[in-house]
């Protein structure tokens, strides 16, 4: 089993991946922050952060922000099932410890959108979020005002996805 979780496969759309490729088949939530948010805000996260590790439903996110690393680490640590996905190719990412140990417990999926060796801008992450977006039943959001995330936010409302602010 250790052996076919450190294999890379490929989705449909071109994206690789390295882990429990079955967690995409789940019903996802997908959690978002913004880089800075209030400290209420980011009570909040932890505290969803702690309830969903013990609920054990999958979480899909790009886990890039402060926050959003903090609620992986709690995840992480609980085994809780997580799909973390990059917005570069594997080679331009280290991947952690923490990240390595999950993949080989099956409890993890890392997948890599894009084949480009460029640094995360805000057109990448942008993409990175609606692709997050699109495959997650429920989305949370830890928001800050305006901001990139708040406009993407809006926008999957509008699409009729299930957006939830904390």
């Amino acid at each position: 089993m250790r052996k076919a979780l450190l294999s890379f496969w490929s989705l449909d759309g071109g994206e690789q991946g390295l882990g429990n490729a079955f967690l995409l088949d789940q019903p996802l939530t997908a959690f978002f922050a913004s880089r800075q948010c209030p400290g209420t805000t980011i009570r909040a996260a932890m505290d969803w952060a702690i309830e969903h590790a013990r609920t054990k439903n999958p979480v899909i996110g790009g886990f890039h922000s402060s926050l959003e690393q903090s609620v992986l680490k709690v995840l992480l640590t609980a085994k809780a099932p997580c799909v973390i996905v990059l917005a570069r190719k594997f080679d331009q990412q280290r991947l952690s410890s923490d990240w390595l140990s999950g993949i080989h417990n099956g409890t993890v999926a890392v997948v890599s959108m894009e084949d480009t060796k460029r640094r995360l801008t805000a057109e990448l992450a942008a993409r990175r979020n609606d692709w997050i977006a699109r495959r997650a039943g429920q989305i949370i959001i830890a928001p800050s005002e305006g901001g990139l995330l708040q406009q993407q936010s809006e926008q999957w409302v509008t699409s009729g996805l299930d957006v939830h602010l904390l």
